[in-house]
């Protein structure tokens, strides 16, 4: 016996634990030649299974299993592919199976496919006859070993494989608990599927005819089908005029060309080069296809971005609108994008705004048709973590063990369970008692094993014929999905293009819709200047909250030290900023403010490092520096590159010679070029593609220009994007009043479920509000926008569906302002809850009715809820303060004090805060301190209180609540904090200011009445001098004297606005 024809891989997913390269390994072992993959109703696994055969000399067999139906009865199949024909029809029938989401089929169904395939009914009896005389008219049709005899076919021997090792029938146990979501029996004995990879001795035991053997490996011998790779499987492009795409696109460049006035020598010349490049490699329809999917996205309001990865570098992607960047006037290479050297299909990715990325893929679907445009599967798999829950919950562990479980495996990507089992606690955990131990068995087997299919973010596969003919397709959450994975379609040479969805570009369109809409304003994002001197002095203060690519703390760090000028800024940062070329990052910014410290390893790299003062930051650059120096082709320098990237050591010293041998017939010496090369090579890990860098990094320039010229739309939107958490609202509200962006509360005539700028402000998203869902915001814009503005609140109560009025609802709505239009403070709406809610009829949508049979309702006027109150609300419902925050509104109040603000005080000066965060730790000597947030309403700061100050202070300070703080700043890390010395309360500081108080000043005297009458002319030891500020002569005058009586002062201080008045 020399073939087995009926393995069940990893991929019939959770039906088997036979991973590919387990059993192909073990077959060669035992010196099987042939071998068959026999996955139920799906092919997922073909590509590797065929791979991992041709690598161990074994001959692949493509096969399937099938459960045939009569609707009675059901009869396992197995069929196998004689030829590429067959292969075909098993791409076919599986896409059928999957698309039409069957378990079993009929026989009409399989005899549709069944020309070109070998059929092999296992353990048939004497009902499943009909089954076997329907295939009487073909030749090869068998009975496996376990059949009774029918009109005499040949049996042959055809055993399922599930599992390795006969040890391993437990895999089979476990994954269908897990598919089934059922317990594991422990008690019983396990069963013995008889299912593994059988050996050498046990094929012996089994004593099976020659008969049975000849024929079985007949039909191994019999199946020749092949994969074929790298089939030219472009779709064709259908010119408007019937012209061959090689001539209309050369139409549509040269017309563009002349069209964007690039009628220059530099510019024909990089044109024809790539033409050819595409033409002589067949790329052309490529381009054309690519292209008319952009010009659809673009003429029906999808915002495309301006390219991605290295399709930027092409000068045919810019003229057919594919990218936004001209590659000459940004110094891109073609050949990082496509190399006529390394031939591999064009990879254009696209980015499109997220909401809008379904209407390019729905045009491709139409275009092309349902069956000729797929997305592509991907598996989820049972990696450590995974794996651990679900053999932990199959064998009964509670959510406690399970959780902990899941905290021992070290959040780490790729960690697997052997290197978790490192860990002692882990060890301990396994090691607790049997049960563990049987189950860290079974997870250590189980681990790795794809588990389901989920869809791949961005690729579609397109095509002009049906795509089952090349690959077998099934069904994903959004439609068709091929059934091989991006690369391995590829392979085949399927054309596959990233449709990426980029909320960033949602944003930019939106603004610009906004910005039209309201102001009338036509934003063209083409024609704004990339100079703007307001954008780079954002960038320079590090203000880039919601600008992508520059939101993070160490990228604002870095534009605060680099102070940005130019757009090549931009893309540098972006390009340094990733781990390794981070450690350029002081070098770059001290030669970019200090031109004459950059250096050359040699003059000739000048041309090329100019702009990046001497740093190498681009892969670009690499390949510019080979050529320039080992005069090799760009298409040579990309090779070069790549081959340093992954550090295969014998191709580099190859290329390391080839660079050496060109360096020295180009002038250069021998130690000079080895220098050279060593220099690229330390940068070729981790260059960037400048392509890319440059196309991200107009989005950034994008965003910056609109935050700094659009402010209240940017910070709209960019709060629109993050409704839900609470969090990033909270932060992004906080900056936004930074820089004195009027936050505006719910407004019921003016909110949507999205922020809303206005030249006042930003309306606050109805959605923004705990309590208030989405369905209720659509409720009440549609009956805003249908029937008008609502007049009231009890309008309002009237026009809204019952369903929907609840009080919570009510509540929530009032208690953050929503009302506050309407002149009535929100203690009388709280008041008016009741009536609305008790006076609920059918007949309230009807005006007439309702006006007729229901008393007038009218408004108890209640005194204000206080200050804090409402702050609290605020807080309690939106997660953030809407009016002043409450420390804001008692520095107003107490600002007499002589208190300062975050931003204005100085070492030793009492502050006005809240403590947002109190972080308690140990210090090594056993002493407690603690790191703190301080914010005094508008800014936060860090905080520090040393062991000796915080014994004082510790019992008495807890969070969100405002005191009096003083002491010294300090500079750590780049970043200013407060080293505290003393802590009061307010009280506790009032009065001592009371004491201490040497001085009143005041000022706009004229204005209070009764003031004099606290004045003595006549300084005792208890007198406090009172003196008087003329803002005009900018000079003081004294007043008088009034007593040290805190009665007195109290009364003194409510005859003035606190702006007015000083205690020093």
């Amino acid at each position: 016996m020399v073939a087995y024809l009926n393995i069940h891989t990893s991929y019939d997913l959770l039906n088997s634990s036979l991973r590919i390269s387990d059993v192909v390994k073990k077959a060669k072992n035992e010196g099987i030649e042939h071998l068959a993959i026999t996955d139920t109703n799906v092919l997922y696994g073909y590509p590797k299974f065929y791979d991992a055969c041709l690598e161990a000399g074994i001959h692949p067999v493509f096969g399937m299993t099938v459960y045939l139906t009569d609707g009675l009865y059901q009869l396992e199949t197995v069929l196998l592919a004689q030829n590429n024909e067959g292969l075909k029809d098993l791409y076919q029938l599986s896409s059928a199976i999957k698309m039409k989401e069957k378990e079993d089929i009929s026989i009409e169904w399989l005899k549709r496919y069944a020309n070109h395939l070998v059929i092999i009914f296992k353990s048939a009896e004497e009902h499943h006859l009909q089954f076997i005389d329907a295939f009487n008219d073909k030749e090869h049709v068998y009975l496996n070993q376990d059949c009774i005899a029918v009109n005499q076919r040949a049996f042959v021997w055809l055993n399922t494989m599930r599992y390795l090792n006969n040890e391993d029938a437990d895999t089979i146990s476990a994954l269908q608990a897990i598919k089934e979501n059922s317990k594991l029996d422990l008690v019983a004995e396990q069963e013995d599927y008889h299912e593994h990879v059988f050996n050498k001795s046990e094929l012996r035991n089994l004593e099976c005819s020659d008969e049975l053997i000849f024929n079985t490996d007949k039909i191994a011998q019999i199946c020749t089908a092949e994969l074929n790779y790298h089939q030219s499987l472009l779709p064709q492009f259908q010119t408007p005029n019937g012209e061959t795409s090689k001539i209309y696109l050369w139409q549509k460049l040269e017309d563009q060309l002349n069209h964007l006035n690039l009628n220059q020598t530099e510019y024909w010349e990089r044109l024809k080069h790539e033409y050819d490049i595409i033409t002589n490699m067949g790329f052309e329809d490529y381009f054309l296809i690519v292209s008319d999917l952009i010009h659809y996205a673009k003429t029906h309001d999808v915002m495309v971005g301006p390219g991605r990865g290295s399709s930027a570098g092409s000068l045919v992607s810019y003229l057919l609108g594919i990218t936004t960047i001209d590659p000459i006037r940004f110094n891109l290479l073609f050949e990082r994008f496509l190399n006529p050297e390394r031939v591999t299909m064009p990879d254009i990715d696209i980015d499109f705004e997220d909401t809008r990325r379904e209407k390019v893929i729905q045009y491709v679907q139409e275009k092309y048709g349902q069956l000729h445009v797929s997305g592509i599967v991907t598996f989820g798999h049972l990696l450590a973590r995974a794996v651990a829950r679900d053999v932990g919950r199959i064998m009964g562990f509670d959510e406690i063990t399970l959780n902990e479980i899941s905290k021992l495996i070290p959040h780490k990507l790729g960690i697997t369970l052997e290197e978790a089992y490192q860990n002692d606690d882990f060890k301990q955990f396994v090691h607790r008692n049997y049960r563990h131990e049987r189950w860290f068995e079974i997870c250590k087997k189980l681990e790795g094993l794809p588990r389901h299919t989920s869809t791949h973010a961005a690729g579609i596969i397109i095509n002009d014929h049906a795509l089952y003919e090349y690959a077998p397709l099934t069904l994903g959450d959004t439609g068709l999905l091929t059934q091989w994975t991006m690369t391995e379609a590829e392979r085949i040479g399927l054309l596959k293009i990233d449709f990426l969805g980029l909320r960033n570009l949602s944003i930019i369109h939106q603004i610009i819709n906004q910005v039209k809409k309201d102001l009338n304003i036509n934003i063209e994002i083409e024609r704004i200047p990339f100079d703007d001197p307001k954008v780079f002095e954002l960038l320079s203060q590090g203000d880039t909250t919601g600008i992508f690519q520059l939101e993070s703390d160490g990228v604002r760090s870095v534009l605060k030290k680099l102070k940005p000028e130019h757009f090549e800024d931009i893309v540098a940062v972006t390009s340094l900023y990733r781990p390794g070329p981070m450690e350029e990052i002081p070098t770059y910014i001290t030669r970019r403010h200090d031109p004459s410290k950059v250096e050359y390893l040699h003059k000739d790299l000048a041309p090329i490092l100019k702009n990046t003062y001497g740093v190498i930051i681009y892969q670009e650059q690499i390949m510019q520096i080979a050529s320039q120096f080992a005069n090799f082709s760009y298409g040579e320098a990309d090779i070069l590159r790549r081959a340093m990237s992954k550090k295969n050591r014998a191709v580099l010293e190859s290329e390391r010679q080839h660079f050496v041998d060109g360096a020295k017939q180009n002038g250069y010496d021998e130690y000079m070029s080895k220098q050279i090369f060593d220099l690229i090579l330390k940068f070729a890990d981790y260059g960037f593609p400048r392509a890319h860098a440059v196309s991200y990094s107009k989005i950034a320039y994008i965003m910056s220009y609109l935050k700094v010229h659009y402010p209240n739309y940017f910070y709209a939107n960019i709060l629109s994007n993050v409704i839900g958490s609470e969090k990033k609202t909270a932060a992004m509200i906080d900056e936004a009043k930074h820089q004195s962006i009027t936050i505006l509360p719910p407004n019921i005539n003016e909110s949507h479920w999205f922020y809303k700028a206005t030249n006042d402000g930003i309306y606050l998203s109805l959605g923004a509000i705990k309590g208030v869902g989405y369905q209720s915001v659509k409720l009440i814009v549609d009956e805003r926008y249908q029937n008008g503005d609502f007049k009231d609140f009890f309008d309002f109560a009237r026009r809204l569906p019952k369903r929907v009025k609840t009080r919570k609802l009510l509540e929530s709505l009032i208690l953050v302002g929503a009302f506050d239009i309407f002149g009535k403070n929100r203690a009388t709406l709280l008041h008016s809850i009741d009536q609305v809610i008790d006076q609920v009829t059918d007949i309230e949508q009807d005006d007439m009715l309702f006006d007729f049979f229901t008393p007038k309702q009218s408004y108890e006027e209640k005194e204000e809820l206080p200050d804090q109150l409402i702050s609290e609300y605020e807080k309690e419902y939106l997660g953030f303060y809407i009016s002043k925050h409450p420390v804001e509104k008692e520095f107003n109040k107490k600002q007499y004090l002589t208190i300062y603000k975050l931003s204005n005080a100085k070492n030793y000066q009492p502050i006005l805060v809240q403590f947002d965060q109190i972080k308690r730790i140990r210090t090594k000597n056993g002493q407690n301190m603690a790191f703190v947030t301080l914010n005094d309403g508008i800014h936060l700061l860090d905080g520090v209180i040393f062991p000796n100050q915080f014994k004082k202070y510790e019992l008495d300070i807890s969070e969100e609540q405002i005191y009096v703080v003083q002491g010294k700043f300090d500079k750590r890390n780049g970043k200013t904090q407060l080293i505290i010395n003393d802590i009061y309360t307010e009280e506790a500081f009032e009065s001592l200011k009371l004491n201490q108080t040497k001085q009143i000043i005041v000022r706009k005297v004229d204005q209070v009445e009764g003031f004099y009458q606290y004045l003595d002319q006549e300084n005792t030891n208890q007198s406090i001098e009172v003196l008087s500020f003329n803002e005009q002569t900018k000079e003081m005058s004294k007043l008088g004297y009034i007593k040290k009586n805190s009665s007195f002062l109290s009364d003194l201080v409510k005859l003035f606005k606190p702006s007015d008045i000083r205690f020093v």
